[in-house]
Parts: structure tokens; sequence; C-alpha cells
């Protein structure tokens, strides 16, 4: 059986997805989509799972993409939950990725 470990990085609620606000990562006063990123590393027995929740600018919310694609691809299905959840992982990022683009369409950078 497998143990779960959990870090969730602070979510914070936006009023208007597609306002001018500064980006949680970068602290640059730009355009922002709520993004919300998941990302688990198998471990045979252990899994660990981390989650990003943030308002982004286009840069970090591309950069963010596919760093977590990249640690799923990678690290995540080592193990048997690993298997199931890593591709779920794989497609709701994918989801949210283009809804964040969709919504950054014409952002300056």
């Amino acid at each position: 059986m497998e143990a779960a470990v959990t870090n969730t990085t602070p979510a914070f609620n936006a009023t208007n997805a597609n306002a001018l606000g500064q980006c949680q990562l970068c602290r640059s006063m730009r355009q922002t989509a709520h993004v919300k990123f998941a990302r688990n590393i198998g471990m045979l027995v252990l899994r660990q799972t981390r989650r990003l929740e943030a308002n982004l600018c286009k840069t970090c919310a591309s950069k963010e993409f596919w760093n977590f694609q990249g640690m799923n691809l990678l690290l995540g299905p080592w193990g048997v939950i690993s298997l199931i959840i890593t591709p779920i992982y794989l497609v709701t990022n994918t989801v949210n990725y283009v809804a964040a683009q969709r919504e950054l369409k014409g952002a300056v950078e």
C-alpha cells in the first residue's frame, strides 16, 4: 500500500482572473490568470504530490506547466497508485494550462 505525502502551496482566489495584477511567482505587474497544476512523484512504496495554485502571468504559467509536466513524465509513474494518478494529473494540467493561455491570449509580456 502506498502512503501519500502532500505539500500544498497556499491558494489565492482571484475575483477577476483576467485583471492586471501581480504575478505570484515573478512579482511583476502583468495580466494574470488563475492556474492549478499538480505533479506526482512515485517512489514504489510511497508517493509525493505537489500542487501549485496561483495567479500567474503568461510566462510563469508556461514555465511552471512544463516543469510540472516534465516531472510527471519522468518521476510520476513509479508506483501502483502513481501509475493511475499521473495520467490524470497530465490531462488536468494540460486542460488548466490551455484555459489559462486562452485567458491571457492578448496579454502583453
